[in-house]
């Protein structure tokens, strides 16, 4: 660009914001008033939009109803319905990002002090991996295993022991 054709971008350049700024200074006083408002106001439209940014409204995520995923037997891997909980869990995580929680790892009376401590706290960890690939900031959730010191069922036989095999999500 020569010098020439940048005196004439600068001269239209300074002319527009000119405009601009008179447009918007004035107020309609009358209806005739109005419409050359209008009017000027359709040109600076078309000449520079301006957006306005509007905020979004903020998103309500409720809690979701159940605290606790199960596993099965001696395993801490993930089947599909903890996976379903736990993808509302991030879901609400993610939409309020004060909300911390910790992972209780839970074991049912099987096996001994030390193995139980071990699984409950791969159950927990298992839970946290979860919800860190599903975006919710890592710094956000402890994990603690119990082992088989927290039972929600005391009794014996594989339905008593079932709601032991847990991760329990709290919120602190």
């Amino acid at each position: 660009m020569d010098i020439r054709s940048k005196k004439h971008f600068m001269l239209i350049a300074m002319v527009s914001a000119g405009l601009l700024f008179a447009g918007c200074s004035k107020k309609a006083e009358e209806d005739s008033s109005a419409q050359k408002t209008d009017t000027t106001s359709q040109q600076t439209t078309q000449t520079e939009q301006t957006v306005t940014p509007v905020a979004p409204a903020p998103v309500t995520v409720p809690k979701p109803s159940a605290s606790a995923v199960y596993f099965a037997f001696d395993v801490s891997d993930l089947d599909a319905a903890a996976r379903a909980t736990l993808s509302d869990y991030a879901t609400w995580l993610k939409s309020d990002p004060s909300i911390k929680v910790t992972v209780e790892g839970n074991c049912d009376e099987r096996g001994s002090r030390e193995y139980n401590l071990a699984l409950g706290q791969r159950r927990a960890d298992s839970v946290r991996n979860f919800l860190v690939s599903h975006g919710v900031d890592a710094s956000r959730i402890d994990t603690v295993s119990f082992g088989e010191e927290r039972p929600v069922c005391r009794g014996t036989g594989e339905a008593c022991w079932a709601q032991n095999r847990r991760g329990d999500i709290v919120t602190r």
